[in-house]
């Protein structure tokens, strides 16, 4: 056993060092000779009086999916000019439906995964436009049309200088970068350019967390004056409160598996004490993953992450049945099979498994 365990440790190690140490130093060498991967940019054909901008992220191999067209649909609702950046290339005619929804196309490669394509879109913003209010969104999660126009016009006219959807304290506290904005003070400051001239685009998703959206939130925060969140654990109190009693196992099974209260507590405590518990409990991770279905039901969030299952805080019939309680706008077939195609992250084998585990992929 003592064997077995220094080789998986070892194993690890060494797809550590391969497919995230190795990748930062590439990184590092290819800026240290001014390399910088490039990248397209196409003038779109929808724009919106005013400076509030959406960059909107998106890696969609074949086609548009209904989540991306409902984003875009609620952003040109709530008048911002979305740049719409697309993480691989595009063929003819997606590149030519895809120019009439937005008002500046850039096409690139990855490099650097989502925050890679943040920073080239927000560089190309700052040399080119004079923003009022950006917007940062990416598709890694199912975007509903109930509730999203609303949300859009919040994050888009919102007066405090950062406004999240969600936050996350695991790994240190930070907002989540799949849906947040920042207002003007924040993007004519010297901490904002100088943030994303600095990020380094790395092919690591354990370094776009902790570089990127930690990182960003540690040099954008201190500077700030005011900062919301427009779904937290206080407003999901407040509004279970206010129900006075309901279904607590339907509810406990709508937090994430290895949060849930046991069941033998369920009735044995109070309507209170069962919701300051549950929400205590989602309030330390990603609220999103953890509790997504109790703000889609209680607090009409539009917003659902995509890797439920991939990052085991689901089983794929726990996602059904919840989509069933809360709503799923006829996309029930559509997510079970996107979720059931990629699998869990528990499936992986090999050096996949090893890049999970450590949270590289």
């Amino acid at each position: 056993m003592p064997k077995l365990r220094i080789l998986r440790s070892l194993k690890k190690r060494v797809a550590k060092i391969r497919y995230h140490e190795f990748e930062v130093i590439k990184s590092r060498f290819n800026r240290s000779l001014g390399r910088d991967e490039p990248y397209q940019v196409h003038q779109g054909r929808r724009h919106h009086p005013g400076s509030v901008y959406a960059i909107f992220l998106v890696w969609q191999p074949n086609k548009t999916p209904w989540y991306v067209d409902n984003a875009l649909a609620s952003l040109d609702e709530a008048q911002a000019n979305v740049v719409l950046v697309v993480n691989r290339g595009l063929d003819a005619e997606r590149l030519a439906d895809l120019k009439q929804r937005c008002s500046k196309l850039i096409v690139r490669d990855n490099a650097g995964l989502d925050f890679g394509g943040f920073r080239d879109a927000t560089l190309h913003l700052l040399e080119n436009t004079e923003a009022t209010r950006l917007l940062y969104l990416n598709d890694s999660v199912y975007f509903f049309s109930n509730g999203l126009t609303p949300l859009f016009r919040e994050l888009a006219g919102a007066e405090a200088d950062i406004v999240g959807s969600f936050e996350n304290r695991e790994h240190g506290y930070h907002m989540q970068s799949f849906c947040f904005s920042v207002g003007h003070r924040i993007v004519a400051s010297s901490e904002f350019a100088r943030f994303w001239k600095q990020y380094l685009p790395v092919n690591s998703r354990l370094w776009a967390i902790r570089k990127g959206e930690i990182g960003f939130s540690a040099a954008i925060l201190p500077i700030a004056r005011s900062v919301t969140t427009v779904y937290t654990p206080d407003k999901l109190r407040l509004r279970l409160t206010e129900i006075d009693g309901g279904d607590v196992g339907a509810m406990n099974g709508q937090i994430c598996r290895d949060l849930r209260l046991p069941a033998a507590s369920l009735g044995s405590e109070s309507w209170a004490a069962i919701i300051a518990k549950i929400c205590e409990r989602i309030a330390m991770r990603s609220q999103i993953h953890t509790a997504g279905f109790l703000y889609k039901k209680h607090l009409n969030c539009p917003l659902m992450k995509r890797d439920l299952v991939y990052r085991l805080q689901f089983d794929i019939g726990e996602i059904e049945q919840n989509l069933i309680a809360v709503g799923h706008e006829g996309h029930l077939a559509d997510i079970l099979s996107d979720m059931t195609r990629k699998g869990s992250g528990d499936q992986l084998r090999s050096t996949r498994r090893q890049l999970f585990d450590q949270g590289i992929i």
